[in-house]
């Protein structure tokens, strides 16, 4: 009885005009930029309804966000946002099988073990990442961030009117990514193999982070000090150019790509002895391969990136392409988007939050 009465009420809804979903709006306040990205629940598809990038100006972000609002619709729902670098961490950790009630209070009086700062000096959470097993002993992902970091994030929101309603990290969020939309270069039965780990080395202006994911889950995250700033310092001061100009060559080399590239070689190579360090620690500790590594961030947009990491690492390199799955409002343009799209990563991310 209880199934054909299910089947009359969906066959019902079926004619019951249902209202518009809001559009989610995620913020990420990089660097060097603001980036925005607002999309929309459509059934079972996500639709992109506006996006944006502002510079930051000589610091001032408080103008650079005031600016990229401009250029969107208002926000149906409270922006989604996260903080990054240091003082964040993510550890995914292995504890006596219990329930998350339980899990969440033993955790609070025992997440000094696991992270390098005084509780009281930060923001902690933790999930179960298998709930429904058996075995006596489970995977625990935990996250931390000092509270400075998320205070400051919350008091430069409020200042401009905005009521965030939840605050993560930038691992999180492409984890979302994941979650939510199809991964391209892994098949779907690759991807949901406990055997097999996709990274995603995020590129940005200062810091490059790496994030290795087992089942669609961040098991591994690090920083790494070197970004796309670091590289143009580096190109200007081997090609003897101004800072602008090695910014031109970095984005659009042309022909002078090899030199380009040879003259970032002590940063680029910096970045790839990092990854590697990380890849072999991981292998190891873990058991797990990585067939896989998807670059996003600015920094990823520099020619010849892609295939000097994979020699290097010796392991397929792609740039990640999550926006081809999502449809696309009236007035956006593809190609547009494409060209910006590894810029907008961690924004999606958290706008993919419903």
């Amino acid at each position: 009885m209880n199934a054909l009465l299910q089947k009359y009420l969906d066959f019902v809804k079926k004619f019951i005009p249902q209202p518009e979903a809001k559009p989610s709006v995620g913020i990420d306040l990089g660097d060097s930029a603001v980036k925005l990205v607002e999309v929309r629940k459509k059934g079972e598809k996500y639709e992109l309804t506006g996006w944006a990038i502002e510079p930051v100006s000589q610091g001032n972000i408080k103008d650079a966000i005031k600016n990229i609002l401009s250029k969107v619709k208002a926000p149906g729902k409270a922006p989604f946002t996260a903080v990054h670098g240091k003082g964040t961490l993510i550890r995914c950790i292995t504890m006596p099988r219990m329930t998350l009630a339980e899990l969440k209070k033993s955790f609070s009086l025992e997440a000094d073990k696991y992270f390098p700062f005084p509780l009281n000096q930060i923001y902690t959470d933790c999930y179960i990442l298998d709930p429904r097993s058996k075995e006596s002993k489970m995977p625990v992902l935990v996250a931390a961030s000092k509270k400075e970091l998320v205070e400051e994030r919350l008091s430069l929101l409020t200042s401009l009117g905005l009521q965030p309603d939840f605050i993560t990290l930038n691992a999180i969020a492409m984890a979302n990514i994941l979650d939510v939309l199809t991964i391209r270069g892994l098949s779907q039965a690759e991807l949901d193999k406990k055997s097999t780990a996709v990274a995603i080395l995020d590129m940005g202006d200062q810091v490059s982070n790496l994030t290795i994911f087992v089942d669609k889950v961040p098991w591994f995250t690090r920083d790494i000090f070197v970004g796309g700033r670091e590289v143009t310092r580096n190109i200007s001061h081997t090609l003897g150019v101004s800072l602008e100009e090695a910014e031109k060559l970095k984005s659009r080399p042309s022909e002078r790509q090899e030199e380009v590239l040879n003259a970032a070689d002590s940063a680029l190579s910096h970045l790839v002895s990092e990854v590697r360090l990380s890849f072999d620690y991981f292998i190891t500790e873990k058991n797990v391969s990585i067939p896989l590594l998807l670059l996003t961030g600015g920094g990823s947009m520099m020619p010849g990136i892609e295939d000097l990491l994979a020699n290097n690492l010796e392991v397929k390199v792609k740039p990640w392409t999550p926006f081809e799955d999502l449809e696309l409002a009236p007035g956006l343009n593809r190609e547009e988007i494409n060209a910006q799209a590894s810029k907008l990563t961690i924004a999606l991310g958290l706008a993919l939050y419903q």
